[in-house]
């Protein structure tokens, strides 16, 4: 006759110990792991949104800087809807022709601003800005807290590190990828480079384009 053992209760206690602690590792690692991927998702819609909005911008002739919403860019079809009007989260003012959602909170991005500047020939898109909001400076900033730049000397500059090849930066119509920020003759200059074709015209007699 064969014997039939099961677990202890000890046994039982030191399994569901070691599925506690496999979860206090993994849940959190899981959750920050979701966020930098609905962050990541986040960037790519906002620069495809750029993108429409500069087109939109070129189509209307805009001769000076102009503040549009992204519901303007589904109204002329410059952008596809993602949810219907009758979705949850499709909420606010202007959800006639649906709504474009934030992949982070699932909320609608209808009513956020897009600043079209004109800038000679060119257009320029910023996200969520204001008349005269967009500075050398302000984009020094930006790259900075992306990079979570400390102290930069001519002797510590920051540079990204980071393995992920994506590091772009969507300015100026031209997705760059950062290298870093320097400090020459105590400026602060921000690294870059593209594989987008750029295309300089070369100033006229009275310094213009």
């Amino acid at each position: 006759m064969k014997n039939k053992s099961g677990f202890t209760l000890t046994e039982v206690l030191v399994v569901i110990a070691i599925i506690g602690v496999i979860l206090t590792i993994a849940v959190p690692s899981i959750v920050k792991i979701r966020k930098r991927i609905n962050e990541r998702l986040l960037e790519n819609k906002i620069n495809q949104i750029l993108v429409a909005a500069e087109n939109y911008g070129r189509d209307k002739s805009f001769n000076q800087d102009t503040i549009i919403h992204v519901y303007t860019l589904l109204e002329d079809n410059y952008l596809k809807k993602e949810v219907n009007s009758d979705n949850p989260n499709c909420t606010g003012d202007h959800v006639s022709n649906g709504c474009i959602l934030n992949p982070v909170d699932d909320t609608s991005m209808n009513d956020e601003r897009i600043l079209i500047k004109v800038t000679g020939k060119a257009y320029i898109a910023v996200w969520n800005g204001e008349e005269g909001s967009t500075s050398e400076k302000d984009l020094v900033d930006d790259v900075k807290e992306k990079l979570e730049c400390g102290t930069i000397t001519a002797d510590n500059p920051c540079l990204y590190t980071g393995e992920n090849p994506n590091n772009y930066l969507y300015y100026s119509g031209i997705m760059w990828r950062i290298v870093g920020v320097y400090n020459i003759d105590g400026k602060e200059i921000i690294k870059m480079i593209t594989d987008d074709t750029i295309t300089w015209e070369e100033p006229d007699a009275t310094g213009t384009t």
